[in-house]
């Protein structure tokens, strides 16, 4: 993401990294304060701060939060948007409501936040802070040069790999001391005679007589179990148990029927066990468990391409507006296009409870129809929050459908 570029004008704008927001010539200064330290939490947190003192004062605005290639936009009176998509410019504005438009969009090359700003005109750089303006313009794809230009200095060159050319052998230089550097001492490998080490009498005494019994490496026994069976069986508790009253036998001495000496009797494994740590009968020997992840919330795919995640309410509407504020959650306004006034302002609510996902019809005028594969549509019950299933498609009217994914 290039840096920020802004033109003069009455308007207030924040830029901070990956947020923008441009406020009304009446925005308080209290608010433009409370505003800057609150774009860390995205376009919900400055949403629930605009709004909490409700739609009486509050000043028109664009909030735009930015996310790699991902833009979310919420607008309030006479501003608009402008996103490049892939090339094709589409403009963001409210419309006539009364509190705000709320978009999502993918894929965004570009987006600019204006009113009444002529897009010639001269402009300037803001990487953090909040100026006087009538347009902000965020390049989010940046190329090479771009990069280049803006740390001023010339785009690297791409490197040209040329074969060698047979040539003699060079002879070897001798290292000198300015080729170390001053931090690290300098080493100058001396030959090492090989003397052969003799084995000492000892070793005999890691095996019987036989042969026939392995000496056990201590670095296969990472978590002492062998070690502990050995301790339990050598000790005087094992003969007091089982009354041997005689010396103990050390486990490197079994007899022959033993395939490999270490081999212990079932009746002590309860014992064995008992002196274990408890974390040893895990599948991994490790006091601690790796947390499981939270699933991802259900998602809303709408007929005109829009993918909604339902991690809150969504309000969807010819021009949705909120009947009731509160700071602890704020619904999602999604606007759908009705050409021919079939869906009402504000016509059905979707959110999660549980496990299960619930649609309710606002009272709008043409209602709300869920259909199954295979069965005839049925007309939800305005006002009573409905469950849909994950195979059912949901019709506003006016050709406008959607459906229900589960969350990944």
């Amino acid at each position: 993401m290039s840096v920020p570029e802004y033109s003069a004008g009455e308007w207030t704008a924040i830029v901070r990294p990956g947020f923008v927001a441009l406020l009304g010539p009446a925005a308080a200064e209290s608010t433009v304060r409370d505003l800057w330290q609150a774009t860390g939490d995205g376009v919900f947190a400055a949403l629930a701060l605009l709004a909490r003192d409700g739609f009486a004062g509050l000043p028109p605005f664009a909030l735009v939060s930015v996310d790699k290639r991902r833009v979310h936009a919420a607008l309030r009176g006479d501003v608009e948007v402008v996103v490049d998509l892939e090339g094709r410019l589409e403009t963001l504005r409210s419309g006539e409501v009364s509190t705000w438009t709320e978009r999502v969009l993918d894929g965004v090359g570009s987006v600019v936040v204006q009113v009444d700003a002529p897009a010639d005109g001269p402009t300037l750089p803001v990487a953090d802070g909040v100026v006087r303006a009538s347009r902000v313009r965020i390049a989010l794809a940046v190329s090479d040069e771009d990069v280049a230009a803006a740390q001023d200095v010339d785009p690297v060159p791409a490197q040209v790999v040329v074969p060698p050319t047979p040539t003699a052998e060079p002879e070897p230089l001798e290292p000198s001391a300015d080729d170390v550097p001053a931090s690290e001492p300098s080493f100058v490998e001396e030959p090492v005679a090989l003397v052969p080490v003799e084995e000492p009498e000892t070793a005999a005494a890691d095996t019987d007589p036989l042969g026939l019994v392995p000496v056990r490496d201590e670095q296969t026994d990472a978590t002492g179990v062998v070690a502990a069976a050995e301790a339990f069986l050598s000790d005087s508790a094992f003969d007091e148990k089982h009354g041997t009253g005689g010396p103990t036998v050390p486990l490197t001495g079994a007899s022959l029927d033993d395939h490999d000496g270490l081999t212990i009797l079932s009746t002590d494994l309860a014992d064995i066990r008992d002196q274990l740590p408890s974390w040893a009968s895990d599948d991994m020997p490790a006091p601690f468990r790796a947390p499981q992840g939270a699933p991802m919330p259900a998602k809303l795919v709408l007929s005109t391409g829009l993918v909604v995640p339902l991690d809150r309410a969504v309000l969807l509407g010819r021009a949705p507006q909120v009947a009731r504020v509160s700071n602890r959650e704020l619904p999602r306004l999604i606007t759908v296009p009705s050409p021919q006034q079939d869906i009402s302002r504000t016509h059905a609510e979707v959110r999660v409870e549980g496990d299960h996902v619930l649609v309710t019809d606002l009272d709008s005028t043409n209602g709300v129809h869920v259909a199954r594969p295979g069965e005839g549509a049925r007309r939800l019950h305005p006002g009573e929050p409905s469950v849909v299933g994950l195979d059912e498609l949901v019709d506003l009217g006016d050709g406008v459908t959607f459906s229900l994914e589960r969350g990944s």
